[in-house]
């Protein structure tokens, strides 16, 4: 089974509740390319959630590499 990971980026907005994970829309197949990704492509995702999220957003927390699921839960967990 392939397990397909997507850049994952952890935001603090001004909303309630004020963090969640948002996921990139491009997948990898391997967690060690996605991770390159996300040290490449920083400013590139950073700049896009923050055109996406406007004025509730406030910060980057954290970026990764999850998948679909994974990023779900943590999402469940924060309230979601």
């Amino acid at each position: 089974m392939i397990k397909v990971v997507f850049i994952t980026v952890l935001v603090l907005t001004t909303e309630t509740p004020s963090q969640r994970w948002l996921q990139w829309s491009e997948h990898y197949k391997d967690v060690a390319v996605c991770k390159i990704k996300v040290d490449e492509d920083f400013d590139k995702v950073s700049a896009a959630v923050k055109g996406y999220l406007g004025k509730k957003f406030v910060s980057v927390l954290k970026t990764g590499c999850l998948t679909h699921e994974e990023a779900a839960d943590l999402n469940t967990k924060l309230g979601h």
